[in-house]
């Protein structure tokens, strides 16, 4: 009976330190665990958990303007001010 508690204190020692270490650490052996336990929230809340994919995948958003070419007037574009600043088309150039 001794036997069995002190295998199963060994255990327990044993898991509360790779995981204290697993913490500490980082490295991408941790994350495996840490992405399984991080799951459990899909489960319980699914929309949680998608409202909480959707609102970090908006951190890598980013504003979708169309490359300017020489059919298109050249343009600047201020979010800060709100303000869109279209430069005024060259003439056509006739040959001599």
């Amino acid at each position: 009976m001794l036997v069995f508690i002190g295998a199963g204190l060994l255990i327990a020692v044993l898991v509360v330190w790779a995981g204290h270490r697993m913490l500490i650490r980082g490295d991408a052996a941790a994350s495996g665990a840490s992405d399984a336990l991080g799951n459990f929230i899909d489960v319980f809340d699914p929309a949680r958990a998608r409202a909480d994919r959707d609102l970090e995948s908006q951190k890598n958003m980013g504003e979708v303007l169309p490359s300017p070419d020489d059919d298109h007037p050249q343009w600047t574009l201020d979010l800060h001010r709100n303000v869109v600043r279209i430069r005024p088309a060259r003439p056509p150039v006739t040959p001599p």
